[in-house]
């Protein structure tokens, strides 16, 4: 599985999700950094990256905006920087979720330290 971290992510995140042996690639290091909140989740679709984010403003775009629908991200919601509990918890949803990432096209995964919960397109047009 391939992850494209947007640029709000703490480094130390990026570093522990690569320890894990995930493949990774960090908005800044491949030339998207200040780019439009549209051109992200665009990007990471298009390559078939799990888009994981913290940015507030993105994500009200992506969970509840005119992104709805497009890719797989996964939205950090964390009020305290706990760079190991978080980086624990992402490794935890890639694990227990990996039958989702490998068949769902589009879904919002929302991690906080309360856990996490799964927003999937066609549960909200029921």
């Amino acid at each position: 599985m391939r992850i494209l971290a947007n640029e709000n992510l703490h480094t130390e995140i990026v570093r522990g999700l690569q320890r894990a042996n995930y493949d990774v690639l960090f908005v800044p290091d491949i030339g998207l950094a200040g780019h439009k909140d549209r051109e992200i989740p665009e990007y990471s679709e298009k390559n078939g990256l799990v888009l994981i984010s913290g940015d507030k403003d993105f994500g009200g775009l992506i969970e509840f905006g005119p992104l709805w629908g497009h890719g797989k991200v996964i939205l950090l919601r964390y009020r305290l920087i706990d760079i190991q509990r978080i980086v624990n918890n992402i490794l935890e949803i890639l694990n227990r979720e990996a039958e989702m990432f490998s068949k769902e096209k589009s879904f919002v995964i929302v991690s906080s330290e309360s856990g996490y919960r799964v927003h999937k397109p066609a549960e909200l047009r029921k």
